[in-house]
Parts: C-alpha cells; structure tokens; sequence
C-alpha cells in the first residue's frame, strides 16, 4: 500500500543536540506511516554521523547562492530558518499531505504543524535569556536580527494563525500565544530517547554515593561555571562527594572553567556513549542544572529517569517535570538550602524520590509521546 507523503523541516542537521535528535526521532517515527521529504540548510557539510535516518526518509539540502546570505544562514538558526521557509514557498508543491516544522516557526501553501521549543522570531528582549544572551549588546543584536528576518518573511502577529501549533511544554505555549494570534494549539511533551525508568527501591537509592552530575553541553549558555562553584561551597558538608560533568565541551568556554581555583572532585566526561553515561547516572544521587529559563529540559528528564533527585530554577518548562517544591530553585542561594534540606533528611528524600517514580511512570514515556504525535497529525 502506497503512503502518503509528507515534508519535515529543521534548520541544520551537522550538530547532534537535543534538537537534532527530537527531528530524527520524529521522523523516524512518521516514516512507519509516511512517505518522508526533510528540508535542511547545508553547510556543506554532512549530516552528523550520529544522526540515522530510515530508508524511506529522503534528505533535501538547500543553500544560498548569495556568498553572504549564506554567511550567516551558516552561523545563525534563524537566517537558515527563513532561507527555508522562503524557499519551500518558492518550489512547486509536490504533493505533500503536510508540512511538519520541527525546528521553529513556519508557514506555507499547504496545511503546516510547528513543534515550537521558543519563539525564534519573538521581539520580546526579555525573553531573550531564554537563548542564553545576558549581555545588553547580544540582545540589541538579536533584536535587530529578528526585526529583519520578520521584515524578510513579513511576519506580524497573525501570520501563524492557520499553522497548528504543537509546543514541548505548557511555559512553551504561553509564550507561543504571547507572541501570535494561534488558532489550534496542543502541548505533548518529548519524552523519547530517553532511559526507561530505572523502577528501583529507595533502598537501592540510599546505597549510591552522595555524587552530583551536570547533563548537557558544557558552554556559557549551560551556566557550567555555577555548577562548580555551588559544588566547591556545599562539599564539605555533603561528606564523599563527587561533581560528574557530561556532555560536549566548548573550548572556548573550557578555558574559562580551567581558570577556575579547586577543580578537585569533578570530572569532565565530554560526549560519552549512553551505556557509559547512564552507568555514571546509576551511582549518583543529585542532578543539578543551571540553565536561565530552559523551555523543557530533556536533561533533567534523563536525569530522574535514572533515580536522581533533579535541581533546576523555577522558571521555563523544566518546572513541568520537578514534582517537589524542594526541586525547584529561585536563586544560588535557594538551591544550596534546598540540596542541604535534603540530604540531610531521609524521610524528605523517599518522599520525593516515590512522588517522582509514579509521575515518571505515568505522564512521561516515549509511547505516550509517539500516541499524541501520530493523533494530533491525523
């Protein structure tokens, strides 16, 4: 029986994120039911070698002829991004049942779904941090780039309203209906490629060692930098610690953590093969994050998934996935009461780790995911 066919969109497949795998997953899921189109931007590059793509699904690379469009399509999402949805709208429209944006907003001659993590082209300055720019001169930057982009695509606040809009969590859909005038709208969480929950006793839990791990990429926009100097303030009163740091290393930013006094009791992992990373998991109590506003966080799901107790700030997305007020933190000095609260009281922490083992195992698992994804696309 022949499928009918469908195009999927995202920005850049030569970087292997959070963002990268959600588009494969999906796609892969899709493909048991669709014929696959997925529109990139090239970088002449190849796709990651990590990213794996079933038979059916046919990459389709585009590219700027103009040597400084392509410039900075090549250096920002958001130009790749535009390019995309300015391209596909020039092309003769095979005959596709729909187009599925998975990387940011997007409109066009056919019926069109956006899965929207943040508003791309949002004009709010103050939601800015939320792509990791704190400085004044980055968010004026990023103001005028989206002001031009929008001008490019002439985009108001009405221009996604005939696009179905699916959104990663509910923090995520305020601000997508903050933003634009949005007809239909649904909020599923991604929980996909992630551990199966690790359904221990807490009796198992007390026997692993009083050690905390950072999920994720090591840059400026992860607040690394916190993470061990919160570490070096709170490891003498939490006896036998230990800081386990995973995930890909900026270098640049490395330089900066490397400048740092008593890097004694972490470890750098960097990119490290899910076998051994959850084996790290398995013998660690905390997981901490320190991202400004994350509109999901994947890494703390991963992290609970596996028995922790996850930290992060209450704010953004993340907070949706914290089932205790003793995970969610206001400020620096709000966390370190909070970690010590707990490790200091047993009876706190077989409250909090039960609460999260029959969440976990309720709302939060890839069949949920892969259900509301084939439904809502019917």
């Amino acid at each position: 029986m022949k499928k009918n066919k469908i195009a999927l969109c995202y920005p850049w497949l030569h970087l292997y994120g959070g963002g990268e795998v959600f588009c494969e997953y999906t796609a892969n899921t899709l493909s048991k039911k669709f014929d696959i189109d997925i529109y990139y931007y090239s970088l002449d590059k190849k796709i990651h070698k990590k990213l794996k793509f079933k038979k059916n699904i046919n990459l389709i690379s585009v590219k700027s002829k103009n040597y400084i469009l392509h410039f900075f399509c090549s250096k920002f999402m958001i130009f790749a991004q535009t390019f995309l949805i300015n391209d596909f709208n020039k092309r003769a429209i095979i005959n596709y049942k729909f187009m599925f944006s998975l990387g940011g907003e997007f409109f066009s001659k056919i019926k069109t779904y956006q899965y929207l993590h943040i508003c791309i082209y949002s004009l709010n300055i103050f939601e800015y941090k939320n792509f990791g720019l704190t400085k004044i001169y980055k968010k004026i930057a990023r103001f005028l780039v989206v002001l031009f982009c929008r001008f490019l695509l002439e985009i108001n606040n009405k221009k996604f309203f005939n696009t179905v809009t699916f959104s990663n969590s509910k923090w995520s859909l305020k601000r997508a209906k903050k933003t634009y005038i949005i007809k239909k709208h649904k909020v599923f969480y991604p929980c996909f490629k992630i551990p199966k929950l690790l359904n221990n006793s807490f009796y198992n839990f007390e026997k692993r060692k009083n050690n905390f791990v950072i999920l994720g990429r090591v840059s400026s926009d992860k607040n690394i930098i916190d993470g061990i100097r919160l570490f070096n303030e709170i490891k003498n009163d939490i006896k036998n610690s230990h800081l386990h740091i995973i995930g890909p290393i900026d270098d640049k930013y490395f330089l900066k953590i490397q400048k740092l006094n008593n890097l004694k009791s972490i470890t750098f992992h960097g990119l490290v093969s899910l076998k051994k990373r959850d084996q790290i998991l398995k013998n660690c109590k905390y997981g901490l994050s320190f991202f400004y506003s994350e509109h999901f966080g994947r890494n703390v799901l991963e992290m609970q998934k596996l028995g922790l107790i996850a930290f992060a700030r209450k704010r953004g997305g993340v907070k949706e996935l914290l089932f205790d007020k003793h995970q969610k933190y206001e400020n620096y000095e709000d966390l370190i009461v909070k970690i010590k609260k707990i490790n200091f009281h047993k009876e706190l922490r077989k409250k909090i780790y039960n609460k999260n083992l029959i969440r976990l195992k309720k709302e939060f698992t890839s069949e949920k995911f892969d259900y509301e994804l084939l439904k809502n696309l019917n």
